[in-house]
């Protein structure tokens, strides 16, 4: 596995650098790691190199690290509540932190969308509308359920969890090809594109900092972090196009919380149909009893 410099590091460099007053603590990580009960190899000089150099760039980037954290705290309970509940490895969560650092309008220059970054025909393969009215890619709850489905479906595919990440960032067909060419099994033992190789070691280093976040300096407290949404969901039937600024008065709110509460609009209307919309909590009856009023 090559060991090059991966690209954030320059800017650990530079802060460690600039830190002239006093000595900057060097942190490190433990000595024996495993992603999803998968040993991570550690006494391999190569591995440990990468992960060495993914992790001092992860945890000297104080700004993205403090977001994470605070993210985290609105979005953690529901990605590790449906991990439970579908019997899957709670080390799943560090993907998305890696994929968009838990932002709901991440964008790539690839065009993969949303927090679990979906190219648009993979989203719609795994279940979720992508088109001129509605991208799912950014209801975080229905975006998770598909990329549990891809994860799940990739860890059959590949029999470990993680070449099933591995290959949600390159690709199933490029990790396939790659381990048949060069007769490898293992994730550590197959040369893959950079950012892949990279790919596995951040969501590590994500895993070891987030785990123990006062280990590495960083205490943020509760009250400072992002609380989870709350709302009514309210499903309705639309006989035909409505404005978003129609469902926030329904809903006694502002069209901006409307579009903030449901990021899948991707218009300023709804087409007809059926369609679960979210509305400030306490307020779904009282948004059903208005809609129904207002088309009639």
């Amino acid at each position: 596995m090559r060991t090059r410099l991966v690209p954030a590091l320059a800017a650990a460099a530079l802060i460690l650098c600039a830190a002239t007053a006093g000595a900057v603590p060097l942190h490190d990580f433990p000595r024996e790691l495993s992603l999803c009960g998968e040993r991570v190899p550690l006494e391999r000089q190569d591995v440990w190199e990468m992960m060495d150099q993914t992790f001092i760039s992860s945890v000297y980037n104080v700004p993205q690290v403090i977001l994470w954290i605070k993210r985290a705290h609105r979005y953690f309970p529901y990605v590790e509540k449906r991990l439970r509940q579908r019997k899957m490895p709670d080390d799943l969560k560090y993907v998305v932190v890696v994929e968009s650092s838990l932002r709901t309008y991440a964008l790539s220059s690839a065009k993969a969308l949303g927090p679990w970054q979906f190219m648009e025909g993979t989203a719609k393969k795994y279940g979720l509308r992508v088109d001129k009215w509605i991208d799912e890619r950014l209801n975080f709850e229905r975006s998770t359920e598909a990329a549990l489905d891809y994860l799940k479906d990739l860890h059959d595919h590949f029999q470990s969890w993680t070449l099933a990440m591995a290959a949600y960032n390159c690709g199933e067909n490029r990790l396939g090809k790659s381990r048949d060419h060069q007769g490898s099994r293992s994730f550590y033992d197959t040369d893959l594109p950079l950012e892949t190789e990279a790919y596995i070691f951040r969501i590590l280093s994500a895993k070891v900092i987030l785990s123990r976040p006062e280990a590495y300096g960083y205490s943020v407290p509760v009250e400072r972090r992002y609380r989870p949404f709350v709302h009514d969901e309210v499903e309705v039937g639309l006989p035909a196009e409505v404005p978003v600024k129609t469902l926030a008065r329904a809903a006694g709110t502002t069209f901006k919380e409307i579009k903030e509460m449901n990021p899948e609009i991707r218009q300023d209307s709804l087409p007809a149909g059926r369609f679960r919309i979210r509305v400030p909590q306490g307020k779904g009856k009282q948004f059903k009893d208005n809609l129904s009023s207002f088309l009639r």
